[in-house]
């Protein structure tokens, strides 16, 4: 069963039980109130007539004293000119035997009700084809004598009324219900429509749409789980994004690496297989072991290089308060040699004031390092290469700047990609494999800093090491 579906009959059902309860309460409680007054003044008539016999009957019994049993003419004479009124019967009688009575006896056929009684009589209720009466009894007594008092009214109204009042509370049930029935579906309809789309979105889900995003607009509650919704889809939509590109990203380097290692290897074999097959003479020979030397070396660096990246992922650091000036001046020494050799200019430019940065000391020389390698491989002879450090913004940042031939503006986005190397960089002097800079990037996600490269053809490149500022200087490494 849908929810539309358990709400409306839910809703309907509690309606009815609360119309149908109050409404019997009410139409109960009017015929009651009716029934109550009908028997007060019944009960007062009543009374009056029994004081009125009694004085009429005493005042003209005076008369006739001595003469016995005359009251009860002067009772049937008072009764006979007071009982005039069309459905009002009374009996009154003296040890069972009837005084006055204009009751039909065969009126009453059935006894509908237990007795009850007022304060100064018992009453029932008759019942005499269809007809109901109400009949009160009371003694009074005169002299010595004790009359009954039996009066009776025709209170079929009463009950007709209230047959009508349920009669028309029926039709009336109906009617509502049937209103209500098409209110409350067009009513919950409209307010489970935001729930249907939210159905229908987590079905397009299911089925492998995560853009989907519902257009609720409300403020309520359904509004809130559909704006939860929207993040949700959102965030699955980012995880998978993000998934999708690490898988790509891993494909890419299973296919940089294959082709990496393929080339070194088919030389490494080649050579040797030459060398095996034919004689040749000595210088010849040494030149092919030359060779061989060569291509092993780079499947040896390369072997290097993938151990340091799955080094770096799968090891944590103990980062300690450095002065960056001091780790740049460590990495001019190891750096300067090879510079000076390639005739480059290395200029080196530290702070007056200790800068302090949280790292670990070997990583930043080597990130350091590894950056100003790849500024002189994409340099030219003479040319100068800048290590620089200052603050700014609340950060410590570390810039190598050089005079090379720039990066394509295309291919700067992916120069920190695992195993990619921009092709105009590619030459004699540069044997990388192009995870040097994944390598740069690895080690700054370590020490919770950035990258940024501004690279320009034919002018050169800088590229910023981007740390969080520590604020105490003490403990420097």
């Amino acid at each position: 069963m849908r929810l539309w579906q358990k709400i409306c009959i839910c809703t309907l059902l509690f309606f009815l039980i609360v119309f149908f309860g109050s409404s019997i309460l009410m139409i109960e409680n009017n015929v009651k109130e009716n029934f109550d007054r009908v028997l007060r003044r019944t009960a007062d008539e009543q009374a009056s007539i029994s004081s009125g016999m009694i004085r009429y009957a005493s005042k003209n019994s005076a008369k006739d004293l001595g003469e016995e049993g005359h009251y009860q003419k002067y009772i049937v004479e008072y009764l006979e000119s007071r009982i005039n009124s069309q459905g009002i019967y009374l009996e009154v009688s003296e040890n069972g035997k009837a005084i006055y009575s204009n009751m039909d006896i065969y009126l009453i056929e059935e006894e509908t009700e237990n007795t009850m009684y007022t304060v100064m009589a018992q009453y029932k209720v008759l019942e005499s084809d269809e007809k109901k009466y109400l009949r009160l009894t009371s003694m009074v007594t005169y002299g010595d004598h004790q009359l009954l008092n039996k009066y009776m009214v025709d209170v079929t109204d009463i009950y007709a009324n209230r047959d009508r009042q349920y009669s028309f509370f029926i039709k009336l049930s109906l009617g509502v219900s049937v209103l209500l029935i098409v209110g409350i579906y067009l009513i919950i309809n409209h307010l489970t429509k935001s729930v249907g789309l939210l159905t229908k979105s987590v079905r397009k889900m299911k089925a492998g749409n995560y853009r989907e995003q519902v257009s609720i607009q409300s403020k309520d509650e359904i509004g809130e789980l559909a704006e939860s919704f929207n993040e949700m889809a959102s965030s699955i939509n980012e995880k998978i994004a993000d998934l999708q590109r690490k898988t790509e990203e891993q494909q890419r380097f299973i296919d940089n690496f294959t082709h990496e290692l393929r080339t070194p290897l088919t030389a490494v074999v080649g050579y040797a297989d030459l060398l095996r097959s034919t004689s040749f003479e000595e210088e010849f020979s040494q030149e092919m072991g030359e060779r061989i030397f060569r291509e092993g070396k780079r499947i040896q660096r390369l072997s290097e290089l993938m151990m340091n990246l799955v080094f770096l992922e799968h090891n944590s650091f103990q980062l300690v308060p450095c002065d960056i000036g001091r780790i740049l001046n460590e990495a001019e020494v190891t750096l300067r040699p090879a510079l000076d050799r390639m005739n480059m200019n290395l200029i080196i430019e530290t702070p007056k004031e200790p800068l302090i940065i949280l790292a670990e000391k070997n990583l930043i020389i080597n990130l350091i390092v590894n950056l100003a390698d790849n500024a002189g491989k994409a340099s030219e002879e003479g040319d100068s290469i800048w290590l620089r450090a200052y603050e700014a913004a609340g950060s410590v940042i570390v810039e190598i700047e050089d005079q090379g031939k720039g990066i394509p503006e295309e291919e700067q986005s992916r120069v920190f990609e695992t195993f990619y190397m921009v092709d105009k960089v590619r030459n004699k002097k540069n044997s990388g494999v192009g995870l040097g800079l994944s390598i740069c990037k690895d080690i700054a996600n370590v020490h919770h800093a950035k990258l940024e490269l501004k690279s320009k053809e034919g002018e050169g490149t800088i590229i910023k090491i981007i740390f969080p500022c520590y604020e105490h200087d003490t403990n420097t490494g």
